[in-house]
């Protein structure tokens, strides 16, 4: 993992807080200087270019949840649905916490498809998966979990399910002209009632055969 300096560290923070409330295409490394309070030299030599500055923000995300993933699987102690439910936690958490890159995120891979940044973007996503798959083998493995678990679809509807939560909370919060301590608690609320329930239904659709499978 990457040892970023704090220098280096404001300049991504402030790249990112841009990226995500202006759109990656319209702020420029100049933008990302002035707000920062560096001067544009300092910008191109921590990261070259504009191109780099995103690659890092993305690399420096996944990295992230890679780390908490392994931690989890490496742990001997917990259970196969204990492992599930922190990886569940990771995800969530995760999205919570870093909203503006999640934000970023979602507008970025939804409009490149090719490209340097994209390969990143793909090989991080499925080496997190193939990371979430050995937690369900594990659990396949002493017989706890069905054998055809779809860690795709697993991985989509958490993803979706938090994404779509945080979405129209935005949105309620405004209608009902919450302030920002009030819009706060309302998801705070809401992602906890959200955990419970994707807890409750993977753990469902991971012991539970479909009605379909002995008809």
């Amino acid at each position: 993992m990457n040892e970023y300096s704090e220098k280096q560290l404001l300049i991504m923070d402030t790249a990112l807080k841009l990226f995500a409330e202006k759109g990656y295409d319209k702020t420029s490394i100049r933008d990302i200087a002035f707000a920062a309070d560096v001067n544009v030299a300092m910008v191109s030599y921590y990261f070259g270019s504009k191109d780099k500055l995103l690659e890092a923000l993305f690399s420096k995300h996944f990295t992230f949840i890679t780390n908490m993933l392994e931690n989890i699987l490496y742990e001997k102690e917990s259970s196969a649905f204990e492992k599930v439910d922190r990886i569940i936690d990771v995800f969530i958490d995760t999205l919570y916490s870093r909203q503006l890159f999640n934000r970023l995120m979602t507008r970025e891979a939804s409009i490149i498809h090719d490209g340097p940044l994209f390969d990143m973007i793909l090989d991080m996503k499925t080496k997190n998966r193939k990371l979430v798959e050995r937690a369900v083998k594990s659990g396949q493995r002493i017989g706890v979990f069905r054998k055809d678990v779809n860690v795709f679809f697993l991985s989509s509807v958490l993803i979706g399910s938090v994404n779509q939560l945080l979405a129209n909370c935005r949105y309620e919060a405004k209608h009902a002209k919450l302030n920002d301590e009030e819009r706060e608690a309302f998801k705070k609320k809401n992602i906890e009632i959200l955990r419970k329930h994707l807890k409750q239904m993977f753990t469902a659709y991971l012991t539970h055969s479909n009605s379909t499978d002995n008809a």
